[in-house]
This record gives C-alpha cells, structure tokens and sequence, in this order.
C-alpha cells in the first residue's frame, strides 16, 4: 500500500477478530502508514469484522474492505474504485469477482450438482444448500430474488450512504453456511435496494486492482486439478 499509489489520500484500518483476548501489534516498519487498530471478539467472520470496522473508522464517503489475503496490483487502486461509483449511475456495490452472474437459482442449483457431484450436498446436510442460503436470506429480510448474483466477500467498495441504507452488513449466523449466506446477503440487499452491483473493472476483468492470493489463477489451477481427481476416483470409490 506504500509502495503503490492508490490515486487518492486514504486511511488504514485493520480490525483484529479475536484481538479481545490475543491484541494485534504491528511492527514499527508499518507506522508510516498510520494504522489505526481495533482489537475485537471473533464473530460474524470477515464481514463481522468490516461491519465493526466502517462503524467505529468515522465519517468517510466510501470504505474499501480487504480480507488480510488480499494483495495491491495496480496504480489507481483506490481511485478506480470512486471513479466507477462516482460516475456510473445506479451502482451500489463494486468487487473484483463476480459469482453466479444473472443466474437463476434453480440454475445454480443444478449446475452445482452437475459440477460437484456428491460433494455438492453432504449427508448430515438436510437441506441442498443452495436452498439453506435462499432460507437463511428469507429469514434476515432479504428478498433472495430471481438471481444468486454475488460478489464475493474478499473485496468490496462501497458508499457510507449505501451502508447507512441497508443498515451495514446482514450478519447472519456463526456457521459456515450462515457466513455464506451472509456474503451473498450484502450482494442480495443491496440489490433488493434497485442498485447494480458488478466488477471494478466491467465484464471479464477479475482482480486487475487488488489481488487475493486464494482466487490467483495458480491456486485456480490446482483448484481444477484436484476437482478433477475427484471426479476420476469417484466412480472407483463408489464400486467398492
């Protein structure tokens, strides 16, 4: 973040989950970035921690969220993301990915299955969980919709004034299936809300800003690799 020019004059802030009872301290070779620090309990996943975070940070226009994987790639890092918000009518929410764009849910469903075969619903699961997640969202208030369209919650960039319209993050649960809702949920209500949410960078241009070392396209590699291990010792596994 010192050696890249984000393109605009911003303030760092790292909320710590768990820091209540393990306090983060930071090295004195990050001081010229002037971090602020809050220390909390560990709930609600990162999305608990950002809706602490853009709470507790003060009066700012816009809050860019990172998850601590997250990496700078690019000049303007900052600046691209206010500019787009700022000059794009009708915007709400603005990521570098883009999940299950304009895809129905019965799609989904089914292309989950198709993809994933067995492991797309586990056993002690009574529910598919594509449908725990449209439930979970039915149950928080928020209008799941036709489409499953989400960013994912590893960045995100939006306004104080959008915030502040659908009251911060919908924290949802402490389980993993609750966190994804959850991270869908932000997607889903601000959308209910008559905004669009979309890629930085428009159609076709994943993390061209800001990385993240889990959607690189070197982990996506091994991601397809061992999907399709799985996929040639299944049908081995289920003769025995």
């Amino acid at each position: 973040m010192s050696k890249i020019d984000a393109g605009v004059i911003f303030d760092l802030v790292i909320v710590c989950n768990g820091g209540d009872l393990n306090p983060l301290s930071l090295p004195d070779s990050l001081k010229v970035l002037s971090i602020r620090v809050f220390n909390r309990e560990n709930t609600g996943w990162n999305l608990g921690a950002w809706d602490f975070g853009w709470r507790a940070a003060g009066p700012y226009s816009y809050f860019l969220f990172l998850q601590d994987d997250c990496y700078i790639k690019s000049d303007g890092w900052i600046a691209d993301f206010e500019f787009r918000i700022e000059h794009d009518f009708g915007i709400g929410l603005l990521g570098e990915e883009i999940m299950w764009d304009e895809m129905t849910w019965s799609f989904i469903r089914k292309a989950t299955d198709r993809d994933l075969g067995p492991i797309a619903w586990p056993k002690n699961e009574q529910m598919h969980p594509i449908d725990t997640y449209q439930e979970l969202l039915v149950k928080r208030g928020i209008p799941p919709g036709d489409v499953g369209t989400h960013l994912p919650s590893v960045i995100l960039f939006t306004s104080r004034k959008i915030l502040e319209e659908v009251g911060g993050f919908p924290l949802i649960g402490t389980s993993y299936r609750e966190a994804v809702a959850c991270e869908i949920g932000i997607s889903r209500l601000i959308a209910s809300r008559g905004y669009r949410i979309t890629r930085v960078k428009g159609e076709g241009s994943s993390f061209r800003l800001i990385g993240h070392v889990e959607w690189s396209n070197s982990h996506r590699a091994w991601l397809r690799v061992r999907r399709s291990i799985k996929k040639m010792l299944f049908p081995f596994s289920r003769r025995r």
